[in-house]
């Protein structure tokens, strides 16, 4: 935009984020975009205080005046479009099959085509079998993904779906979650390529879930299950080929991200479940199969760990002590609250997506609480009173208010709860708690959390309906 002003610009970044932000340059149109550098090593321990970090500024000082005074090359004021290349076939060729599927693995890796786990040969005759799986065409565009915007077809998600070992029952599962996770609302960007770490979760409800045989149970977040796991790892293979993601390249998850090769992908478990399935608490028919897509914390972002509010085989639990738990781990995640603004890296509130297992929600039936009510529980006995609030708390949410960013149900409550007296919730609304019933008897709570909103995008959990299977009476 200055640029367009006719202002000079220049973006300056640590050494070790020169390559991304060369490749976000020319994904934004910028490729001459001229780039200063400071050292990581030095920024990073010095930034403390103004005074440990002001040598690195003044190293840079130069480098920067240049960068903006120095007039423009020719091939700075006219940049060449970025080619793209064409999709082709790929012949690999070798003295047996063993030795030939090695190459194509070792191929696929060296152009970060693959995630690092074997792949099964995408070969069009596997492409068409899985295809086999929907009804939906094979040119039908779902939508873009980021980081690079690739655009993701029902083709290409087949292509990964095979290579990742799923079956073909499975890809109207998958593609329901890219359809997720590439709405033009959902903040892609930020879980695939943030430096905190972040993952997701990919949560399958509704007949569907039993038909593909999904583990909902015991281990339901564990190996063994073929339908789990390669539905996760299809999704993966996909934000990699299409959204063109690669480690310290463009994703700058600095210690990677958990479940990176499956995320956390799993069922619902509807039989041990004494409410309406999630889907159906959403709006959906129970007879539907959703797909539910949330980007989550994974413990290693700065954000608090996803806690265990009880349950398991050895130690005893109470339901009042789990429900005192998850008030305790909501009321204590204020740490953001000073900062909370749209379009930075803590955008809003929290919500959190909390996996009940059934001899819990089974109690907590008992005692009449529906998923609704529990919303409602757990967003009231959060509320923080007025006089506890800090000086910076209360400035902050004032500022929410009077920016739009708080839900317009919500503005009154807001402007009651900033007097003498008064209490302010700590989530935008009860809906940004997200029950689900999962896990084995035993089996343990426990929750995962993330903003609820995307630093770059409204929307951080989204559920899509699966649609145009062939192979299961579900998600047709």
């Amino acid at each position: 935009m200055l640029e367009k002003l006719g202002k000079p610009v220049v973006l300056v970044v640590t050494d070790n984020f020169a390559h991304d932000a060369k490749s976000s340059a020319e994904d934004n149109g910028m490729p001459t975009l001229r780039i200063v550098t400071v050292p990581a090593d030095q920024y990073y321990k010095r930034r403390v205080s103004q005074e440990e970090v002001r040598p690195v500024a003044v190293n840079a000082l130069n480098p920067i005046i240049d960068a903006l005074t120095r007039p423009l090359t020719k091939a700075e004021a006219n940049p060449k479009p970025k080619e793209i290349n064409a999709a082709s076939s790929i012949k690999i060729m070798a003295e047996t099959h063993e030795l030939a599927l090695w190459k194509f693995n070792a191929m696929y890796l060296d152009n970060h085509w693959a995630d690092g786990l074997p792949l099964l040969p995408p070969t069009p005759d596997r492409v068409k079998w899985m295809l086999k799986g929907t009804s939906r065409s094979p040119r039908e565009v779902i939508g873009t993904v980021a980081p690079k915007n690739g655009v993701a077809t029902i083709e290409k998600i087949a292509i990964n779906a095979v290579m990742a070992g799923a079956k073909p029952e499975y890809l109207p599962v998958i593609i329901a979650a890219m359809e997720g996770l590439t709405d033009k609302d959902y903040d892609l960007l930020h879980v695939v390529a943030s430096t905190g770490s972040f993952s997701l979760a990919i949560i399958v409800t509704g007949p569907i879930a039993k038909e593909i045989k999904m583990n909902s149970g015991i281990g339901f977040l564990g190996y063994g299950w073929q339908a789990n796991a390669s539905i996760g790892r299809a999704v993966r293979l996909s934000l990699i080929n299409t959204g063109h993601l690669w480690p310290a390249e463009n994703d700058m998850a600095l210690v990677g991200r958990a479940s990176s090769y499956t995320f956390q992908t799993f069922a619902e478990n509807e039989e041990n479940n004494p409410w309406k399935p999630y889907h159906v608490s959403l709006g959906f028919k129970p007879e539907d199969s959703c797909v539910t897509v949330s980007t989550v914390d994974s413990g290693f972002s700065g954000l608090l760990p996803a806690p265990v509010f009880g349950g398991g085989a050895v130690r005893p639990w109470t339901t009042d002590g789990i429900m005192d738990r998850i008030i305790k781990f909501i009321s204590t995640n204020r740490e953001g609250m000073t900062t909370w603004r749209r379009g930075t890296a803590i955008p809003s509130p929290m919500k959190y997506v909390l996996m009940f297992h059934p001899e819990f929600a089974l109690e907590l039936n008992r005692r009449n609480f529906d998923r609704e009510k529990l919303q409602k529980y757990f967003y009231e006995r959060t509320f923080v009173p007025y006089e506890e609030l800090s000086p910076k708390e209360v400035e902050s949410v004032k500022r929410r208010v009077d920016a739009g960013e708080v839900p317009a149900d919500r503005v009154a409550l807001f402007k009651e709860g900033l007097k003498p007296g008064g209490k302010i919730p700590l989530l935008n609304k009860p809906e940004d708690i997200h029950i689900i019933v999962a896990g084995g008897i035993p089996g343990y709570t426990f929750g995962m959390h993330y903003f609820a909103e995307g630093p770059y995008k409204p929307i951080s959990h989204l559920t899509k309906l699966i649609r145009g299977a062939t192979l299961t009476q579900a998600g047709r």
